[in-house]
């Protein structure tokens, strides 16, 4: 019972989480790794890996169905969020094939990329997001009104990996953001995962200050809460969590239970949530494993057995649902010497 795991990159470390988690469970399987770049470390630590083509390449979707077809692929887990929308397209097709893919559905993927709806979405079951703005106007009015206070912070309402966002603490320095985050869209992969121009893809938030943590949630493949990993965020670097600590809050695991159980995803989701000392806000959602996960693998949670239990049939062991709050983490480096006799191992789509 083989995994692909996409878009691996640096995530050397995930991959051997699923390579202990086959151990463990006395499973036989291989890892696959895939990735867009040859020399991405981790597909030095698959057991088998890939070179694919990119998300936005045509041929994406059928070169990652004919690896699972060729290796008796039971389970595929996205690690990068602008994929998603790709393999939801064609899960129809890995499913035909006895493929499980751990993504939401096409409405779900859709509503939790888009965060200028976020206040909608998730006030409906009772879960606070910042006031949100589509245009600069509004948010002037917001300002002048008293309603809203800054700074602001402006962001592609598909953003990610941190792209495009701009704060601003004067009034009169608003319409220069905003046009400055159009521009960065228009640079990036971002206008081909949506349907909006560029002008229509910015928001205007408030800015929540405070504690910020890391809340990611985990449903079955058929949507189901299983459970949820809490952390305080420390310190960030180059858009990733740097340092945290592993934490236990009540109200942050009932708020991942309401959205869990409310959305009824498929598979992982990754969420920013800000405190100001009074309440909690998401800021944030994003369909796939994020980096942050090894923190709380590292705390005793486990959630590569949890995905080859769910493949296989099996039980889901409580203690792999589980982290030991209160202990602090923090990343740091390691190099991997590209092997390229590995070449043959890596698929090359041209």
């Amino acid at each position: 019972m083989n995994v692909l795991i996409t878009s691996t990159a640096r995530r050397i470390d995930f991959v051997g989480f699923f390579q202990e988690a086959y151990r463990k469970l006395d499973i036989n399987g291989k890892v696959i790794a895939t990735d867009p770049e040859y020399n991405a470390p981790s597909l030095q630590q698959g057991d088998i890996s890939y070179v694919v083509p990119a998300h936005t390449d045509p041929e994406y979707a059928n070169v990652i169905l004919e690896i699972c077809k060729e290796h008796e692929v039971k389970g595929i887990l996205p690690l990068n969020d602008l994929e998603v929308a790709q393999l939801i397209e064609h899960k129809d097709k890995f499913m035909e094939n006895g493929i499980s893919v751990f993504v939401p559905s096409a409405d779900v993927n859709e509503k939790i990329r888009d965060k200028g709806k976020y206040e909608e979405l998730l006030g409906g079951f009772g879960v606070k997001a910042p006031k949100t703005f589509s245009n600069v106007k509004d948010t002037k009015k917001a300002v002048e009104s008293g309603e809203l206070d800054l700074p602001v912070i402006l962001k592609p309402r598909n953003g990610s990996a941190s792209v495009g966002i701009e704060f601003v603490y004067y009034l009169e320095d608003l319409e220069m953001a905003y046009r400055r985050v159009v521009e960065e869209i228009k640079a990036e992969p971002l206008t081909e995962a949506t349907d909006k121009n560029p002008e229509e893809n910015v928001i205007i938030q408030q800015v929540v200050e405070g504690d910020k943590f890391s809340l990611d949630i985990f449903n079955d493949l058929n949507g189901h809460y299983v459970t949820s990993f809490v952390r305080k965020q420390l310190a960030m670097r180059g858009g990733d969590v740097d340092r945290c600590i592993i934490y236990d809050e009540p109200v942050l695991h009932d708020i991942a239970r309401k959205i869990g159980e409310n959305l009824g995803h498929v598979g992982y989701i990754n969420t920013d949530v800000y405190y100001d000392g009074k309440d909690y806000y998401v800021i944030d959602i994003n369909p796939r494993v994020g980096g942050g996960y090894a923190f709380s693998h590292h705390a005793g949670a486990d959630l590569p057995s949890i995905i080859l239990a769910l493949l296989s049939g099996q039980d889901i062991k409580k203690e792999w649902a589980e982290e030991e709050p209160g202990l602090e983490f923090a990343r740091h480096d390691v190099v991997t010497q590209i092997n390229k006799n590995r070449g043959k191992r890596l698929y090359s789509h041209s």
